[in-house]
């Protein structure tokens, strides 16, 4: 179909600019961090977020954050490479495969973090339900970010917007896999499909492509905020540097491994 063709090449202009509105919205953040002297009281005089003992972060959910997050960036990395035909055609098989594989090791690892959610001693699928204090706490979340008002509404271990995301994030997961294995293999998925092989496989590669931009976007905000708004938790994450507790109070999920 001449639109689905037309869709696909208008994708990326559509997508940088947009990924551009992103750097330019964190950048003006990050001013507003200065401005109003956030960065500076937690960076300069170490008073970061308050981290309570609910907050810990598990040894099993770090490592697979870690293993998810390495595959994020293979995935990204390779599926640009296959995109735009990077060093093509001498390594193209080379980066389909590598990026196939990674796929793999994404499902499998969201695969595992699913089960653990619910069967693990600590029951973590809870960090991630919705209840009637978090919609109430939106507003409120919402005007901290906005620098409206300095004290930050912890009511939970995620703030209801991270929630919003992160439930967001294993179901596009599972949709980006679905399309992905229906690019590879469209005569077992796209049979039923009432398009031509090759128009069922180009739909399928422009949802590919947009839940790929959803991730990049999405990711870079992650990584921008866990810097700005939890570093105490991503040196706990990433390098396994235990932060300091500011409250006492709550129940001990686990020892940090």
């Amino acid at each position: 179909m001449h639109f689905l063709t037309e869709l696909n090449c208008l994708l990326d202009r559509w997508f940088f600019a947009a990924y551009y509105l992103v750097l330019v919205g964190l950048f003006l953040h990050f001013l507003g961090n200065v401005i109003t002297n956030r960065f500076a009281d937690r960076f300069f005089m170490g008073h970061h977020k308050k981290v309570t003992r609910e907050e810990y972060i598990l040894p099993f959910p770090r490592l697979m954050h870690r293993i998810h997050l390495a595959a994020m960036a293979a995935l990204i990395l390779t599926g640009f490479f296959i995109r735009y035909k990077v060093l093509s055609p001498y390594y193209l098989n080379l980066w389909k495969q590598l990026h196939y594989g990674f796929m793999g090791v994404i499902i499998a690892n969201l695969t595992a973090r699913i089960i653990y959610a619910f069967t693990g001693e600590t029951k973590t699928y809870r960090d991630f339900a919705f209840s009637k204090k978090d919609i109430l706490n939106t507003p409120e979340v919402i005007k901290y970010y906005l620098f409206l008002q300095d004290d930050y509404p912890h009511v939970a271990k995620f703030a209801s917007l991270q929630k919003l995301t992160y439930n967001m994030f294993w179901v596009l997961l599972i949709l980006q896999a679905v399309t992905g294995m229906a690019i590879l293999l469209p005569e077992m998925f796209l049979g039923w499909i009432n398009l031509s092989l090759s128009d069922s496989s180009l739909f399928m590669h422009i949802i590919h492509v947009v839940i790929m931009w959803f991730f990049i976007m999405a990711t870079t905000i992650h990584v921008y905020m866990s810097v700005t708004e939890g570093y105490p938790l991503l040196k706990l994450m990433m390098f396994k540097i235990e932060p300091d507790l500011s409250i006492e109070e709550g129940p001990v999920a686990d020892k940090i491994g």
